[in-house]
């Protein structure tokens, strides 16, 4: 009864809602980033590599496996920073690209043919769609089409402010496309300097938490290989089970300190 009357409450205040708003609500999921191709085989031959070391090395399977586990994430992590370099690599980019593209506007050049030059001199995966956008305005579609799909690919919040905005500047033309491009760079610019003072604040934060990580297998380690009675202990079934508890919580308690260090991604909000 209490499970029905919370359902009957659930929809009562969506229907109002809807009634004061005029719109439906929308459940949106958020996207899961997947690594690459290439790290699954990584991670199960690093794991297995570190799990075989470690067994030979301290003869106690649970923390050989452990140590494996452990081993395995290098590569996620890996894929996972490098797939954040070239993010900020790309935002990095954006001021000078509109900075190219301001000028050229102000010399004279048409707002498609400066994005297209513009983009050729970018980073990829920038500059791999110059010849797409030029293709698309001179045969095809048109411009503001093709920053729509350059803007679906990127997938970056920072990227469908600046697409949508160039896409406006084209659509009304006038004489102060130049400054709107160069009040564009300026705001993108002051972005990029706040978020990259804000990940060095917090860079200490996550050093502390590798070494949080780490450190206690270390030296589980080190006293296992020194001390046959730790050994002899860790083989057993209690052994086994601090040593699963300890995986856990240091595992847990290392995402929770990188996800405290972590800056929030913008949303798109023009999705």
């Amino acid at each position: 009864m209490v499970v029905v009357r919370g359902v009957a409450a659930l929809l009562a205040a969506g229907a109002v809602w809807v009634f004061v708003t005029g719109r439906f609500p929308s459940m949106r999921a958020p996207r899961i980033r997947l690594p690459s191709l290439w790290v699954l085989p990584a991670a199960l031959a690093t794991g297995a590599s570190v799990a075989f070391l470690a067994l030979g090395f301290l003869a106690v399977p649970s923390v050989a496996i452990a140590l494996g586990g452990l081993a395995a994430a290098v590569p996620v992590a890996f894929d996972f920073t490098r797939q954040g370099h070239q993010n900020e690599t790309l935002a990095a980019a954006w001021p000078d690209f509109l900075a190219l593209m301001q000028s050229r506007v102000v010399a004279g050049e048409t707002l498609p043919d400066a994005f297209v030059a513009a983009a050729e001199r970018s980073p990829q995966p920038l500059q791999s769609t110059a010849s797409a956008v030029a293709e698309s305005t001179t045969f095809g579609d048109g411009f503001v089409p093709a920053l729509e799909r350059l803007r679906a690919h990127l997938d970056d919040a920072t990227a469908d402010r600046i697409l949508s905005t160039i896409a406006a500047a084209h659509r009304s033309g006038g004489r102060r496309v130049g400054l709107v491009l160069s009040s564009l760079g300026a705001s993108v610019a002051d972005e990029l300097r706040l978020r990259r003072a804000h990940v060095a604040a917090l860079t200490e934060q996550r050093m502390t938490a590798l070494v949080a990580l780490v450190a206690p297998w270390g030296l589980l380690g080190l006293t296992i290989a020194t001390n046959p009675q730790a050994a002899g202990f860790y083989r057993t079934n209690t052994g086994t089970v601090i040593v699963t508890i300890g995986l856990v919580s240091t595992s847990v308690g290392y995402l929770a300190a990188r996800y405290a260090a972590a800056l929030s991604k913008p949303p798109r909000v023009f999705e």
